[in-house]
């Protein structure tokens, strides 16, 4: 794995690394995900993959939790990046699909695809190399899966398929998303209104209701500025990690947007979109076309948000707006450019819900790049991947919400 070895382009190992660490944890079980494997390849971006000893390194820091694993890392590492070389070519014994009868179809033949593995082989190239290659079964699926694996870590758009709105449970969404609405108050209303203790003396409707004592104005009416329903910015991550989960938290947005006028929906990848029009004239079911770089690419989280807040912040960002950021915080940016944007979301802001869908597996712990940089202006970190789970946070946004809309 020296120098020579590591000439190839760097978007083959940003593909190796992912399968590696998934090797670490399915085989050998290891505690690494994909932020792991998102800190392992910063390191490797910093560091550079010249030098074995370095990879290696880095590699083994991030990984390894005790002696006992360094050892099984160790030996798994060397299988995986330097396979043996091929041995003596065997004549006499042909591959299986290439014995006489088991000839592939010309078909069949065109439409092999190479493994993830594949790739990271190519970096390890060694004589004979190519022709072990050869025999290896090759699975239809596997080059979908290598592509999902390197948009997830690199900041480069990818394909994908436009977004669909979900119809499923959608008047359950619906519901949420009603509750949220009629139940966040901040934020002061420009109009006077009838209140029991407003800023301003009501001199016509304590007249009017002295009528019914005699003349005697025995209750003061009083005019106040209430407070009402708050702005929503709905800030959905569209980049191929978060694929899975992009249905719900569309529709969430699709919900709010149907709610309330008062509500902006943004989509972001390696470019932020605003799909509130969009949605306002959508049906369920209906797919999102045309959103270029806004979807099933990459993820530039930070440069998205400062992007937002560049454009809309002056619109639509005030102490009566929430924030909800719907996103696994892995991010291949700046972590300086997100954490100087969830600043400014904070501090312009009534507060910002960060929705991680990995917040409620087992053992998370907010430790990718860009959830560590947005955490501390984060005032709710939940996970929500149904109208139930929605439900719940929002009424955990209110309570947190409250306190601050009651000072306002």
């Amino acid at each position: 794995m020296g120098s020579a070895r590591c000439r190839p382009a760097t978007d083959r190992f940003s593909a190796a690394v992912p399968a590696f660490c998934a090797q670490l944890r399915e085989e050998h079980g290891f505690k690494v995900g994909h932020a792991e494997a998102h800190e392992s390849l910063r390191a490797l971006e910093a560091l550079g993959i010249e030098s074995e000893d370095r990879v290696r390194t880095a590699l083994r820091c991030i990984c390894c939790g005790s002696p006992e694993e360094i050892a099984v890392f160790e030996d798994v590492f060397d299988a995986f990046f330097r396979p043996p070389e091929a041995g003596a070519e065997q004549s006499r014994y042909e591959p299986r699909h290439t014995r006489p009868g088991n000839e592939p179809a010309p078909a069949a033949e065109s439409s092999r695809r190479r493994r993830p593995s594949d790739e990271h082989d190519e970096l390890t190239e060694g004589p004979g190399r190519a022709a072990q290659r050869e025999a290896v079964d090759e699975l239809p699926n596997d080059a979908a899966a290598w592509q999902v694996m390197r948009a997830r870590y690199s900041p480069a758009a990818g394909a994908g398929d436009p977004p669909r709105i979900p119809a499923e449970d959608f008047d359950a969404m619906l519901l949420a998303a009603r509750r949220l609405v009629d139940s966040l108050r901040i934020g002061r209303s420009r109009r006077w209104r009838p209140q029991l203790h407003g800023g301003r003396f009501d001199t016509r409707r304590t007249l009017r209701a002295s009528l019914q004592t005699g003349g005697d104005p025995a209750v003061l009416r009083r005019l106040g500025h209430p407070h009402r329903n708050p702005r929503f910015v709905v800030l959905v991550d569209g980049s191929r990690s978060m694929s899975e989960y992009a249905g719900p938290m569309l529709q969430f947005a699709y919900a709010l947007v149907r709610r309330t006028r008062r509500a902006r929906a943004f989509l972001f990848s390696t470019e932020l979109r605003d799909v509130t029009r969009r949605l306002a004239s959508a049906q369920t079911g209906d797919r999102l076309e045309g959103l270029g770089a806004a979807w099933g690419g990459g993820t530039r989280i930070g440069a998205s948000l400062a992007a937002f807040v560049k454009q809309y912040g002056g619109r639509v960002l005030s102490d009566d707006t929430v924030v909800i950021v719907a996103s696994d915080g892995l991010d291949v940016g700046d972590p300086k450019k997100l954490e100087r944007a969830m600043h400014e979301l904070a501090r312009r802001s009534a507060g910002v819900m960060w929705l991680n869908p990995h917040a409620h597996s087992p053992g998370f712990a907010p430790t990718a790049g860009g959830m560590r940089a947005a955490l501390p202006y984060v005032g709710v970190l939940d996970s929500a991947t149904d109208a139930r789970g929605f439900e719940r946070v929002a009424r955990r946004l209110v309570r947190t919400v409250a306190g601050r809309a009651g000072r306002g």
